[in-house]
């Protein structure tokens, strides 16, 4: 049996602005114990102070290692690549050297597509599962650090532009800063251009003066 567990998972996948992060936590199975007190719930579930409290508890014994790309690479990336292979990229550079059950929190619909990508970017040994941040431990302190990590960037943006919401286009305060001109030109930087929720926001003419 290997001596380590590793789980993977992601945050700002979906978001309009502001990057996407990408996280592995890994610890030794000896300590799988008391990582399964701490992470009882992965981070969606969980409020911000929730989230840094029980950080700070498992990084004593978990090791983190995470990959931000920023929505300026993503712009670059996506000419050439779909999401799902970034998001594959990033993860296979992440667990490449670490020997242990790795379980990731599958981010394609079906396993065996996800695992073709993985092996183009040489890493075959793990297991991939939809929910898996509500099921393993492991992977939900990956979730956990994963968000910690782009809250800090999006609050830092938000710092250095003013409050445009979470970046999601789900949240009215995102869209009502992207309809925004002034707003959105200062946002420009950390858009998603190539994002098809984007996309969506310019067919609906929310952009006003954009055809």
């Amino acid at each position: 049996m290997l001596s380590y567990i590793a789980g993977v998972d992601e945050a700002g996948r979906g978001s309009v602005i502001g990057p996407l992060v990408v996280c592995v936590a890994y610890c030794s199975r000896s300590d799988e114990k008391k990582l399964n007190k701490l992470c009882k719930k992965d981070s969606k579930q969980l409020s911000a102070k929730q989230r840094a409290e029980i950080y700070e508890q498992i990084k004593q014994f978990c090791t983190f290692k995470w990959e931000e790309i920023s929505a300026v690479d993503l712009n670059v990336m996506m000419q050439k690549m779909s999401l799902n292979d970034i998001e594959a990229k990033a993860m296979a550079e992440l667990i490449r050297n670490i020997e242990g059950d790795i379980m990731i929190d599958l981010p394609d619909r079906y396993a065996y597509t996800f695992h073709k990508r993985m092996e183009a970017f040489g890493v075959k040994k793990f297991e991939a599962q939809h929910k898996a941040d509500e099921n393993y431990p492991i992977v939900a302190a990956a979730s956990i650090c994963a968000k910690l990590m782009r809250d800090k960037k999006i609050a830092d943006i938000t710092t250095e532009i003013g409050s445009f919401g979470s970046g999601y286009p789900s949240d009215e305060y995102t869209i009502k800063a992207l309809r925004d001109k002034e707003m959105r030109a200062k946002l420009k930087p950390f858009i998603r251009e190539r994002w098809q929720t984007l996309e969506n926001i310019k067919q609906r003419k929310l952009f006003e003066g954009e055809e």
